[in-house]
C-alpha cells in the first residue's frame, strides 16, 4: 500500500495575484504622476499665456493713450503749411505717385490738396460742366489742377501737370460761348485726339490757331502792342499768350489776358490762383510773351 504525501501544497495563483495588484498600483501611480505633471504644465502655460495677453493689452492701452495725447497735441497745435507740404510729399513718394504729380508741389504749393487727393480721386468721373465758374458775359477763371478735371489725361500726362493750353482754351471757349459744358478735360481730350500735344506733353502752338474753330471761334495770331491789346480786350476779345521763363513759368506756359485798365492787364493763369488775383503791369510782362492769339465768336 502506497503512502500518500500529506504535506499541503499552497496554491501558486495567490502570489501571482498579489504581484499583479502591486504592478497595477505602480502603473496607476505613474499615470497619476504623469497626469499631474501634464496638468501642472498646462496650468503653467495657461498662466503664462494670460500674463502675455495682459501685457499685450497693457501695451495696447499705453499706445492708445499715447496716440490720444499726440492727437490732442495736433489739435492744440495746428499743422503748418510747410509741415503739410512735407507730409503730402512723403505720402506721395511712399505711395508711388507719378513723378509729374509730385513735381506739382515744387512748382506751386497751392496744388497740395490736389496731390494729397490723387490716389482717392484719380479714377473718379470728371465734371461734365464748369458749373458756377461761368459768369454772365465774362471769361471764367479755371485751374488746370482743379480736382473736377485735373486728373483727366492729356497726352501721356494729366491736365493738372501739362494742360495749361487746353485749360486756357476752355476758359475762352466757355466764356465766349457762355457754355458751361466746355471743360478743360473735354478740351484736353480733343487736343490729344487731334494730335495737338507732342511727345513731352507740350501743346503745339497750332492748337491755338486751329482748335478754336471746334467751338465756333475765330483765332488771330500775332504779337500785339499795348494799344492793340487794350483795344481787343475792350471789345471783349480774350487773348491767349504763350509765355517763356519769368513771372509765370520756368520753361513755358499759356495764360489768358481778359481785361485792361490804365496799363494793367487782368491775367487768368490756369496754374496759379495767386497770379490770377494779382494785377499785372503789361509793360512788365510783355517781354515774356512769345506769341499771342486773339479770340472772338464767329
Amino acid at each position: 500500500m502506497k503512502e500518500t504525501n500529506n504535506v499541503e501544497q499552497r496554491p501558486r495563483t495567490s502570489l501571482s495575484k498579489g504581484a499583479r495588484r502591486n504592478q497595477i498600483l505602480r502603473r496607476i501611480t505613474v499615470v497619476g504622476v504623469i497626469a499631474a505633471v501634464i496638468t501642472a504644465a498646462f496650468a503653467g502655460y495657461c498662466l503664462h499665456r494670460e500674463r502675455v495677453e495682459e501685457k499685450q493689452k497693457a501695451e495696447e492701452l499705453r499706445k492708445e493713450k499715447q496716440d490720444k495725447k499726440e492727437a490732442a497735441k495736433v489739435k492744440s497745435k495746428p499743422e503748418t503749411a510747410e509741415q503739410k507740404l512735407e507730409r503730402i510729399r512723403k505720402q506721395a513718394t511712399e505711395h508711388g505717385y507719378p513723378k509729374n504729380v509730385i513735381e506739382l508741389l515744387d512748382k506751386n504749393v497751392e496744388t497740395v490738396d490736389f496731390v494729397a487727393d490723387y490716389e482717392k480721386k484719380k479714377d473718379k468721373p470728371y465734371a461734365d460742366t464748369i458749373g458756377k465758374d461761368l459768369s454772365q458775359g465774362g471769361i471764367p477763371e479755371l485751374l488746370q489742377w482743379d480736382e473736377r478735371w485735373g486728373y483727366a489725361p492729356y497726352g501721356t500726362s494729366i491736365v493738372a501737370a501739362s494742360g495749361c493750353g487746353p485749360t486756357c482754351m476752355a476758359m475762352v471757349a466757355a466764356g465766349l460761348n457762355q457754355d458751361a459744358s466746355i471743360t478743360p478735360a473735354k478740351v484736353a481730350a480733343y487736343g490729344t485726339e487731334h494730335g495737338y500735344v507732342d511727345e513731352e506733353n507740350n501743346t503745339y502752338w497750332r492748337f491755338m490757331d486751329e482748335a478754336g474753330a471746334n467751338w465756333n471761334l475765330n483765332s488771330t495770331a500775332g504779337l500785339l502792342s499795348e494799344e492793340q491789346v487794350a483795344l481787343e480786350l475792350s471789345q471783349g476779345h480774350p487773348i491767349i499768350c504763350s509765355v517763356g521763363p519769368g513771372d509765370f513759368t520756368k520753361i513755358g506756359h499759356f495764360i489768358v489776358l481778359t481785361g485792361y485798365e490804365n496799363g494793367n492787364v487782368k491775367v487768368n493763369d490756369p496754374f496759379s490762383i495767386k497770379n490770377s488775383k494779382a494785377t499785372w503791369v503789361f509793360a512788365n510782362i510783355k517781354d515774356q510773351i512769345k506769341a499771342m492769339w486773339v479770340f472772338s465768336k464767329k
